[in-house]
């Protein structure tokens, strides 16, 4: 469906660790069309200094003129949902970009980061598994936002505070010595999900990811969210994306980190 400009409402801001929240939205049809993988540009509330809206993907649509999102503190902009309070009034500008496929048999999903969201609206799919990367256990919330609306999470710190010792990646690879997926999906860091698309060449297993970028417009008029692609052409993130099969973005050729 076509984006439309929402007025909107802040209903609750859940703080999830230092710089993380889960953010709640109420407007008229704010939540039709929403998707895993596709994204909502949002007026940062308060900051007439910040023109520019911000790209989130949506987390939860649970019915047409609800959202929430999932934010962490990357600047002024992001920090200006950190710090809102319920009531306040917004612009949301969604829904934008393509979704991920819907996942059949065993599923499993990378994320780091922000890149827990997408798979927010996927807890009610049967075997799916997220695999969610952080450096410590304090830098985790949205784990804990995945598992609170019902999504079966594996948590990988990089220093083993909590959950598996190491990356999401070498979580998945530890994973894959004993079991196989019949899907990966994943959405994160760049070098996760080039990491992530190699794992599953060398395992022949369909890998879809979902890219982020910073966007100025979120509908291909700007062009500042281009990324190369594996044939070394460029891709408008917000235009034809943001989820692509690995293929198309990674080249086999590149490895692991």
């Amino acid at each position: 469906m076509r984006a439309r400009r929402v007025q909107a409402t802040v209903t609750r801001v859940s703080v999830l660790g230092p710089g993380l929240a889960r953010v709640d939205f109420e407007g008229d049809g704010i939540g039709e069309g929403a998707a895993p993988g596709r994204f909502a540009m949002v007026e940062s509330p308060g900051r007439p200094d910040c023109i520019l809206l911000r790209p989130y993907s949506y987390f939860l649509a649970p019915d047409p003129d609800h959202i929430a999102l999932l934010v962490k503190d990357a600047g002024r902009g992001t920090r200006a949902l950190l710090e809102a309070r319920p009531g306040t009034r917004t612009v949301v500008l969604g829904p934008l970009g393509n979704r991920f496929p819907e996942p059949a048999g065993r599923c499993w999903a990378v994320a780091g980061g922000v890149g827990a969201a997408p798979f927010g609206g996927m807890a009610t799919t049967p075997e799916l598994r997220v695999i969610f990367g952080a450096r410590t256990a304090a830098e985790a919330g949205f784990a804990s936002a995945l598992r609170e609306v019902g999504v079966e999470v594996e948590l990988a710190t990089d220093d083993g505070s909590q959950g598996f010792h190491g990356s999401a990646v070498d979580c998945l690879l530890a994973r894959l010595e004993r079991d196989r997926a019949d899907l990966l999906l994943a959405c994160g860091p760049t070098a996760m999900m080039r990491a992530v698309a190699a794992v599953a060449a060398e395992h022949d297993i369909p890998c879809w990811v979902s890219l982020e970028a910073r966007m100025g417009c979120g509908f291909g008029v700007c062009r500042s969210c281009v990324h190369r692609d594996a044939g070394g052409g460029w891709r408008c993130i917000c235009e034809d994306g943001p989820v692509y099969q690995a293929a198309e973005i990674f080249a086999p050729a590149e490895s692991r980190p």
